[in-house]
């Protein structure tokens, strides 16, 4: 067994390190009569490798359109879903691009993945023969062999086919300071990407994946208690989709005016933006959940369903030490699946300021403004500027008719304390 000639050391980076400093997430969540479209992906400190990834998702987001978007199927709307992580590994930025897409079309959803490994001092991709001596590839292809005949019951026919040469089979690679991972997604009648790890230590890696050692530690975050009074006017305000790189701007204007509101977060953008999430919720904010990656919940499985939920859980409760008790299912598409989740109150709206689907803040402020009334829950969305924007004009309004904008969970102890004064 060959083995490394370096001293790895594990690398622990809890949440509140500086790992993901100074990155960013764009977002794109459209919904049209025959499409659903919820798309995250990273810019990184590197405009070349951003200029790479952008290219590829509008590609994949400019052709799912062209073919679906005329596509009429009954009962069901053809979803494309773009996922993402990202991580640091010494002088390589990694990033892995996961495609999901469900239609009618097919007969079960299509999964695809595309890996970028962008070396930042050489500002270029590289391949896995950059990563591997060529003596390893006949290594990794027996190592490939035995685990897809084994584990996933593949012919060794299809992996023939499938592995045509060492180099185009073994594109879509990442590795970190102990395994090399290697990913296949066109293998017939396997549902997911499968992913097969490596050990390093069987290998000749041509690659430095030394790290320091980082602790931190996040302590639990100190919400503030406000006191309400069950004789005013209230309305909620909620954002969806975020954070981004807006959420800050939207605090500050929460609290420039006094007021709160409900953040039902994606899960995928904690961890970037965890100080902005933190920020929020010292100022008296609320989180909900919103899913991981925005895929339509109730066309999910069981299994799909509760890894969408529970990663976001999970990965809020390590950044802020809060446990979020709100659900905002994605596009507001609610079933039986949805319901059984019984440790989250199901939260729609009934106040849309399409501010996703209209770029003018004067049109959104007005539908926002038009009619308000105690108890309503207004939706809008924390990952554009217009938004930004328009609240600046919202809240003086509404304020300015008597009303007080709370979160959701006040809005709850709103009506408690009312159905209480009644039975008194």
């Amino acid at each position: 067994m060959k083995k490394l000639g370096i001293i790895f050391f594990t690398i622990l980076l809890s949440i509140g390190c500086q790992k993901k400093e100074n990155q960013s997430v764009r977002t794109i969540i459209e919904e049209e009569q025959n499409i659903l479209i919820g798309i995250n992906y990273p810019v990184t400190k590197s405009k070349k490798l951003n200029k790479i990834i952008q290219k590829e998702v509008h590609t994949q987001y400019n052709s799912f359109k062209e073919k679906y978007m005329n596509f009429n199927s009954l009962n069901q709307k053809s979803e494309l879903n773009i996922d993402y992580s990202f991580d640091k590994v010494k002088e390589y930025d990694i990033v892995t691009i996961h495609t999901y897409l469900n239609s009618s079309k097919f007969y079960q959803p299509q999964n695809y993945i595309k890996t970028y490994v962008y070396h930042k001092k050489k500002k270029r991709l590289i391949s896995l023969k950059d990563v591997i001596p060529k003596e390893d590839l006949s290594y990794i292809t027996k190592y490939v062999k035995h685990i897809l005949q084994q584990k996933y019951n593949i012919s060794n026919k299809n992996i023939q086919k499938y592995i045509k040469n060492n180099h185009s089979a073994y594109s879509n690679f990442t590795f970190d300071q102990d395994y090399l991972y290697l990913y296949f997604d066109q293998f017939q009648n396997i549902k997911n990407i499968i992913k097969i790890q490596i050990p390093l230590e069987n290998l000749n890696p041509k690659i430095d994946t030394e790290q320091q050692i980082i602790k931190t530690a996040n302590t639990k975050v100190k919400i503030p208690n406000k006191i309400l009074d069950p004789n005013k006017k209230f309305i909620a305000l909620t954002f969806d989709d975020g954070p981004s790189i807006y959420t800050k701007e939207v605090i500050n204007i929460l609290k420039k005016y006094n007021c709160n509101a409900t953040f039902f977060v994606l899960g995928n953008k904690v961890e970037i933006y965890q100080e902005t999430i933190r920020e929020s919720l010292k100022n008296g904010n609320e989180l909900g959940n919103h899913s991981y990656s925005h895929k339509w919940l109730i066309k999910l499985d069981e299994e799909s369903l509760k890894e969408q939920i529970d990663k976001t859980q999970d990965i809020i409760q390590e950044t802020t030490g809060y446990t979020p008790k709100l659900l905002r299912p994605t596009y507001g598409s609610v079933n039986q699946k949805i319901r059984n989740l019984d440790q989250f109150e199901i939260i729609l709206w009934n106040v849309d300021t399409l501010d996703w689907k209209y770029k003018s803040i004067d049109r959104i402020v007005s539908r926002a403004t038009k009619n308000p009334k105690d108890g309503n829950i207004i939706l809008m969305h924390d990952i554009h500027q217009r938004t930004v924007k328009a609240l600046d004009k919202i809240i003086p309004i509404l304020q300015n008719q008597g009303f007080e904008l709370i979160t959701i969970s006040e809005m709850k102890e709103i009506q408690l304390l009312r159905d209480k004064m009644k039975t008194d």
